[in-house]
């Protein structure tokens, strides 16, 4: 070996030790890792995958256990092919495993709506996830460097976009059990091809980058080098900006997901937290739950007067917070649709507001309350089809059970004799009881759903009273009331209504020889 080569060799092997030195201090791998390599045949993943096979781990001198994975996207066919053929000769060489799809991204373009490079991207994570998952390897290695992190900082700017945009890529990020890694992202482009040389590594040129199409490459080629007329350290400067970025947006997205742990009331297709297990009365955010849980398959439910109380930035990020809960694709979700549900929920009047998100996501503003409610996934029967539903309860039965079709809340009834005793008094435990004389009701008793122009004669008061009254009177949100179950004599006189108001038919006397006692309870889906 020449002296020439002898420095080169050095200068190698302390470049390697300084790379892994650094990935151990941002804890991007541990000893023995096993790690699939990305590598497209371009200068970044070609010198990641050398600097990987060649870099030793702790003093047991115990190397990676690396993969290689290499995507044929199917833009430039006879160009691809030289590309696939080059990284399988050096993960060859380098004694690597490799693995390879032929996929095509054009067509998955086309197909679903996308920009080929989104396609491209979509398909390429996916083999990526198959050969991790193939090879039970927990890091996925990516070639991204710093001119690429200031790149796409520069889009994101360029779209429009907040704190977490602008902190652009990160060291390492997890997904579905598989972290990703990007061992290169503070290295120059012009370093990575001048280490490349100085170490004889062989690469292919994409002959795509110096296309004034993609937006990227126009930022690349045009954009950043005028820009750094004005600041020669450009590149190193959003790659600072980012990093800042980057803890400022983890901080405060660890103070939204506090808030909304400990105050967000939230259940998702069955999956729920934080949440009561039955109701007893209507008056309790916590007992509210079971009735949207019961009908709407995710939702969230938050106090207003909390809301009210934190800062303009974190009410942002909660918003944003929950619709990611409910969408799973609310990065879709832009600054103008969080902002106009925030100005609704912090606006003093009216009381009552709604807006439709978008994805099957509806926002209401409801007294004191603020409720994001997917669309239900069945429109549940009508309770006022009660007999052919069979919902109603017969004289003769003297106990049972219905389930109510509208949630998963059931009526219990008990028809039970009663002492004629001027001393005694019939108790109930909350307004999800309610005991009526039974020889002076009209039988069948009936469980439908409210109507237009419902009234309920109402005990203590001089006559009736509208239905959508006492739902206002008890502030009974909107989105609950279709659902709640309103209870009939046989001739259509409402008799109960649980949670909200008893009328004055069929009291419970001194006299009285035969009790009906109805309950109601409405428990959350599992």
């Amino acid at each position: 070996m020449s002296a020439r080569e002898d420095v080169d060799h050095y200068d190698w092997q302390r470049w390697i030790q300084d790379r892994h030195e650094q990935a151990i201090k941002r804890k991007l791998w541990d000893v023995g890792d096993r790690v699939v390599v990305a590598v497209s045949g371009g200068p970044d993943s070609m010198l990641l995958m050398h600097m990987l096979a060649h870099m030793e781990i702790s003093v047991s001198n115990e190397r990676l256990q690396l993969v290689i994975a290499h995507v044929h996207h199917g833009f430039r066919q006879e160009e691809s092919d030289e590309e696939a053929l080059l990284v399988a000769e050096q993960a060859a060489l380098l004694g690597l495993p490799f693995e390879m799809t032929r996929v095509d991204a054009p067509d998955h373009a086309q197909r679903y709506g996308m920009n080929a490079q989104a396609a491209a991207r979509e398909l390429r994570y996916a083999f990526l996830r198959e050969v991790a998952v193939k090879h039970k390897a927990a890091l996925v290695a990516l070639a991204h460097h710093a001119d690429d992190q200031a790149e796409t900082v520069l889009m994101r700017f360029l779209r429009g976009t907040g704190t977490a945009g602008l902190s652009g890529m990160v060291w390492k990020r997890s997904e579905a059990g598989i972290n990703y890694i990007r061992p290169l992202l503070d290295m120059r482009k012009h370093d990575i091809v001048q280490r490349c040389a100085s170490r004889g590594i062989i690469y292919a040129n994409d002959s795509s980058n110096s296309k004034r199409s993609y937006l990227r490459n126009r930022l690349r080629l045009d954009v950043l080098p005028m820009l750094e007329q004005e600041n020669p350290r450009l590149v190193e400067s959003l790659g600072q900006m980012a990093e800042m970025m980057q803890g400022d947006h983890d901080w405060l997205e660890s103070e939204t997901r506090l808030f909304f742990e400990s105050h967000v009331k939230a259940w998702n297709d069955g999956n729920s937290m934080d949440i009561e297990p039955c109701i007893s009365k209507l008056t309790r955010d916590d007992e509210l739950i079971s009735y949207y849980a019961a009908t709407y398959r995710g939702g969230c439910l938050l106090d207003r007067n909390l809301f009210l109380k934190v800062h303009v930035a974190l009410q942002r990020r909660l918003i944003k917070l929950i619709l990611n809960y409910l969408l799973r694709e609310a990065e879709q979700v832009n600054y103008d649709a969080v902002e106009r549900l925030r100005l609704m929920a912090i606006q003093e009047d009216p009381t009552t507001l709604k807006a439709d998100v978008g994805g099957g996501v509806h926002f209401h503003r409801e007294y004191n309350r603020l409720i994001w409610l997917l669309d239900p996934e069945t429109v549940h029967p009508d309770l006022s089809e009660s007999r052919q539903r069979k919902l109603w309860i017969e004289r003769t039965a003297t106990e049972g059970i219905l389930q109510l079709p509208t949630h998963t809340g059931t009526i219990t009834w008990t028809i039970a004799s009663h002492k004629t005793d001027s001393n005694h008094t019939y108790s109930l435990k909350n307004s999800s009881e309610a005991a009526f004389d039974a020889d002076k009701l009209q039988w069948p008793i009936k469980i439908r759903t409210r109507m237009p122009g419902d009234r309920m004669r109402v005990q203590g008061l001089n006559g009736s009273k509208k239905v959508q009254d006492m739902f206002v009177d008890m502030k009974v949100p909107p989105t609950l009331r279709d659902s709640l179950p309103v209870i009939t004599d046989g001739q259509e006189n409402i008799i109960w209504i649980p949670g909200v108001r008893r009328s004055d038919m069929a009291l419970v006397q001194p006299a009285t020889r035969s009790i009906l006692h109805i309950g109601f309870a409405s428990s959350l889906r599992k």
